[in-house]
């Protein structure tokens, strides 16, 4: 059995949304790796016993500059890559207050463009290697709850809870799936699905 999913990045510039893809796509960390321009394309194969999973992800470039062109630029793009998503990772960075403060606009945006109740949503919290934070734990955590999603504190550098984020929002995708194709078809939902790791539930948000 073959199944595609496709994921958003999602949050301001320079928190770090191209380093966390680099660490999960290729297991590396580059300290030099350069602004995403528009959006990139990245994918993974995970294979679990017959079961192949195509993860396709794109890394949306962050909103630089929050007035005039460089925004406006920035909206008019990115609805088109809206399109077919069926999970977000919305990430901010722990040493950036401003990036923390942004995530309910980027919420915003995206209730404007996709049903954010057929979607999957993961909270990112990146650079949890430094210890000079501007948020905390708890603000985040707070944050997540709110949304009723959860909540990853991660770091691209060290790799910490990288394989993880990704792998819990692939398996609430392919969760909510076989949800919606049973209910369609008025079948019983299955058990959850898992791949490396345990059963996981679809979060809710907005």
């Amino acid at each position: 059995m073959t199944e595609k999913v496709k994921i958003l990045m999602l949050g301001e510039g320079a928190v770090g949304k191209s380093s966390l893809l680099s660490r999960y796509v290729d297991e590396k960390f580059s300290e030099n790796i350069q602004a995403t321009l528009g959006v990139e394309y990245r994918q993974k194969i995970l294979i679990q016993g017959e079961s192949q999973v195509t993860v396709q992800v794109w890394d949306t470039a962050g909103n630089q500059n929050s007035r005039g062109l460089g925004q406006e630029r920035f909206r008019v793009i990115t609805p088109i890559f809206y399109r077919n998503a069926q999970g977000v990772s919305l990430v901010y960075s722990v040493i950036d207050k401003n990036s923390f403060q942004q995530v309910q606009t980027w919420i915003d945006n995206l209730k404007e463009q996709i049903d954010c109740e057929q979607i999957s949503i993961v909270l990112v919290a990146n650079k949890c290697d430094i210890a000079q934070r501007e948020v905390t734990t708890l603000e985040g955590q707070q944050l997540a709850q709110k949304y009723q999603i959860k909540y990853f504190e991660c770091s691209a550098r060290t790799g910490a809870q990288v394989k993880e984020m990704y792998t819990e929002l692939v398996q609430q995708i392919l969760v909510r799936r076989g949800q919606n194709q049973n209910s369609q078809n008025g079948e019983k939902i299955p058990k959850n699905i898992q791949i490396d790791g345990g059963e996981t539930q679809p979060q809710k948000c907005c």
